[in-house]
């Protein structure tokens, strides 16, 4: 079932959502904003296992990924994954 979520900016960087922080993929590696509004849990653990790495993401370079994903501490990453696409989001 299709649902929105919103993507939350600060100064034209991207910082997470209203429920989960993100991850954005590449096609190589995932990266995840690098100044959140909440630092989660989850974010900390995947970062110090190298499964994602911080980076500053400006809104401009979204479409440069082909997926978000979104986790928080109820939330396993990898459990949603949103297709990056024109049509899906609106900027």
């Amino acid at each position: 079932r299709e649902q929105d979520e919103i993507l939350i900016t600060r100064n034209g960087l991207l910082t997470d959502t209203s429920i989960a922080n993100i991850a954005l993929f590449n096609g190589k590696e995932w990266h995840t904003p690098k100044h959140p509004l909440l630092k989660g849990v989850q974010r900390a653990a995947l970062i110090d296992k190298h499964l994602i790495r911080e980076k500053e993401i400006t809104v401009d370079q979204l479409f440069n990924y082909s997926q978000i994903c979104l986790f928080n501490a109820m939330i396993d990453f990898g459990k949603i994954k949103i297709d990056v696409n024109r049509e899906r989001i609106r900027i």
